[in-house]
């Protein structure tokens, strides 16, 4: 993973004592993140130089710059030219005192950064305020989460195993296109093929996964022959995501599963959903991308839920989101996830479950004829029981779904959107526009 740079910088004819006190303030609220940073202030620009030449072969997600004092626009100058396009956030302290000495004059060293990155066109935020203050630490917090998302996108694999089901256009993507928005590359594996390297699997290397779905199924059939092919199949794809490094999956389901595989794959997409490998049914990449970049925008990498928007009620103002898979860890404790078959094809395993209630943000990387945007809303899970088979939730909306889904269609979205525990709106929007691409939110 790439690192943040957090680059303090001083005029040390101000009030260098003071803005040591700063950084070294700054430094303990930033020692959660993944961080490279001075041993001091850097007081001029020939140090900042030296500093930022010792450090060429670190890879930089996102840089803190920090006017402790203020400095002129020498200092951002040479920090654009060693990045010229890795986002910055600019920082800059609260003036001590208001009586006497101009200590810090921070304010103004902060206004000239902004001055020049905007002459280079260089995507920058800024914040005004001490390290202790809560509004400062929830920006800091916001921009290293948006800029390590965006880093770990343009690593991003993303396996794509055969081609999506009759009629699901938008499951497609262009591969120059998502590799130019995001830097994110595909890897496609024939399905027959998978189909044969999983049914082959010695129980060696699936028993592992076996124990998996018996600790977290109940009334599965351990012995039962889908479930072991289920268990191959999501130990194949484990081996294929760590031999290709994937961060996503997006997976032909039906009719192949069924009619050639002879076992249902909602178990399948549960499980590796659930161990941190989001994966798409119907082999829809930007459903993927979607629930890669939910999964990275939370603290533990928690797994996220992909579904069809199925239903809606608006005596209530709930939506019904719905698919035959779920990770296990959504599920609500009340219920567990029992193993049944597939609601249409009555063929094992599939989970039957309802998600657990919370707060919610939904998200789909929608893509037209103008190119990508960001669709985003926001709602709560109900503490209800499931309201079909297979796996699903319903979701209080805090706009009026009929509104919404009328808005939905009219506008040509997907019918797939991923939802993640938490509300990420405002990261969301952070990415989006370090992304340089559109967000609509409901």
């Amino acid at each position: 993973m790439s690192k943040i740079l957090y680059l303090p910088v001083v005029r040390r004819k101000f009030d260098a004592d003071t803005a040591e006190k700063i950084m070294q303030t700054t430094l303990d609220q930033l020692k959660e993140y993944d961080l490279v940073a001075p041993k001091s202030a850097l007081g001029d620009p020939t140090e900042l130089g030296e500093f930022l030449s010792s450090i060429q072969n670190t890879s930089v997600a996102g840089i803190i710059f920090h006017n402790t004092t203020f400095t002129d626009a020498e200092f951002i100058q040479m920090v654009h030219r060693y990045y010229p396009t890795t986002p910055i956030l600019l920082l800059a302290p609260r003036e001590p005192s208001i009586h006497g000495w101009l200590r810090l004059n921070a304010l103004t060293g902060i206004i000239s950064s902004g001055n020049y990155l905007v002459s280079q066109h260089h995507d920058f935020e800024h914040i005004y305020g001490n390290p202790e203050e809560p509004v400062v630490q929830d920006k800091v917090a916001s921009f290293v989460k948006s800029v390590q998302v965006k880093d770990d996108l343009a690593h991003l694999n993303i396996g794509v195993v055969g081609t999506y089901p009759p009629g699901f256009f938008f499951s497609d993507a262009d591969a120059a296109e998502l590799k130019s928005h995001f830097g994110t590359t595909l890897k496609h594996y024939e399905i027959d093929t998978a189909f044969d390297k999983a049914y082959n699997l010695p129980k060696s290397e699936y028993q592992d996964q076996l124990e998996y779905a018996i600790n977290h199924f109940t009334g599965l059939d351990a012995d039962g022959d889908e479930t072991i092919r289920f268990v191959k199949f999501v130990a194949l794809m484990k081996q294929y995501q760590v031999k290709d490094d994937l961060g996503a999956l997006a997976s032909r389901c039906w009719p192949d599963f069924f009619d050639k595989y002879h076992s249902a794959p909602g178990a399948v997409w549960s499980q590796l959903s659930d161990q941190q490998l989001p994966t798409a049914m119907e082999c829809d990449i930007h459903g993927a991308l979607s629930m890669y970049i939910l999964q990275q925008m939370t603290t533990k990498h928690d797994a996220i839920f992909l579904g069809d928007l199925s239903s809606m009620d608006p005596e209530d103002n709930t939506l019904t989101t719905w698919h035959d898979y779920g990770a296990y860890s959504l599920a609500n404790p009340k219920y567990g996830v029992e193993a049944s078959v597939h609601p249409n094809r009555k063929v094992p395993v599939s989970p039957q479950m309802v998600l657990k209630p919370g707060e919610v943000t939904f998200l789909r990387v929608h893509y037209n004829q103008d190119g990508y945007q960001f669709i985003i809303t926001k709602g709560n899970v109900q503490d209800t029981e499931a309201q079909f088979n297979g796996a699903s939730g319903r979701v209080k909306m805090d706009q009026p779904v009929d509104q919404l889904v009328d808005q939905f269609v009219e506008h040509g979205y997907e019918s797939h959107f991923a939802l993640v525990y938490g509300d990420y709106v405002d990261d969301l929007v952070n990415l989006a526009r370090l992304l340089k691409i559109e967000s609509v939110v409901y």
